[in-house]
């Protein structure tokens, strides 16, 4: 259940804004949930990563759909042009590293990723400076790819930079003897969502994802659940309602309670994610 938030200067809620066109790049989404008639009455921003050759414009779809209370969503694209995957002409299609497939190194994809988590943590920066939204009140959510983006960047994201939240689904760290230096700093909390059924990134790997960043600071919580599932981002009522509960301890919120989630945004299992 949600407690009271911190107490936060009214200046600084009216400073929060929607940010425009152009603002992290020449591929984002952003919008309000209903009931939020501009960014300064929504609480929190849940920022999207989206999978390997995909658009950012599903994964706002899946974040409003979660309908989380005074939240507005932002979905950041990868900085990997894949236009050529495209099902129709003019399609932003992204991605944040290549493919161990392509005979890419993994020196190179490594590289790649050092690259596109900086990415977005200078969009998370950016959204704070430029357009009010106080870190804790960011929360990320990715898939595949870009959920391995979203640990990278939460583990990177301590003390003054702590973010709200950070929940990756069928992601792992790309190298599986990855290692962070120990952090003493107040952590990002992170919780991993894996598939039982996922032959792209099994369980096993995510498992090992949630030791390293454990063992960079315990306090990280990194929790895994595994879920009767494929390589898809949310798939059933079970997976999402963790998700809820996960979020109901870290969101901010006007006097929330646990019953202002409801089991009407709990089932996407209609949706493939």
């Amino acid at each position: 259940m949600l407690g009271d938030p911190p107490v936060v200067a009214a200046t600084s809620r009216a400073r929060r804004a929607a940010p425009g066109p152009g603002s992290f790049g020449d591929a984002h989404a952003f919008a309000l949930p209903s009931g939020c008639e501009d960014a300064s009455a929504c609480e929190n921003v849940l920022v999207v990563l989206h999978g390997d050759l995909d658009a950012p414009k599903n994964f706002l779809r899946l974040a409003l759909a979660l309908n989380l209370p005074n939240t507005a969503a932002l979905a950041l694209a990868g900085p990997i042009d894949a236009s050529w995957a495209a099902d129709e002409p003019g399609a932003v299609i992204r991605r944040w590293f290549a493919s161990r497939e392509e005979g890419t190194t993994e020196a190179e994809r490594s590289e790649q990723l050092r690259a596109s988590s900086s990415r977005v943590r200078g969009a998370l920066l950016k959204l704070r400076d430029d357009f009010g939204w106080d870190l804790n009140r960011v929360h990320l959510l990715g898939f595949s790819d870009g959920g391995t983006v979203a640990l990278d960047v939460a583990a990177r994201m301590t003390g003054r930079e702590r973010l709200g939240s950070c929940v990756a689904t069928c992601a792992a760290l790309l190298a599986e003897d990855a290692t962070y230096d120990a952090c003493e700093e107040a952590p990002t909390p992170v919780m991993l969502l894996a598939g039982s059924k996922d032959d792209v990134v099994p369980a096993e790997a995510v498992r090992r994802a949630a030791e390293a960043l454990r063992r960079r600071n315990p306090a990280c919580g990194a929790e895994v659940k595994v879920f009767d599932k494929s390589h898809r981002a949310v798939a059933s009522e079970p997976e999402t309602r963790a998700l809820m509960e996960f979020w109901s301890e870290r969101l901010h919120a006007r006097r929330a309670k646990a019953s202002d989630y409801g089991n009407d945004v709990v089932d996407l299992s209609g949706d493939s994610y």
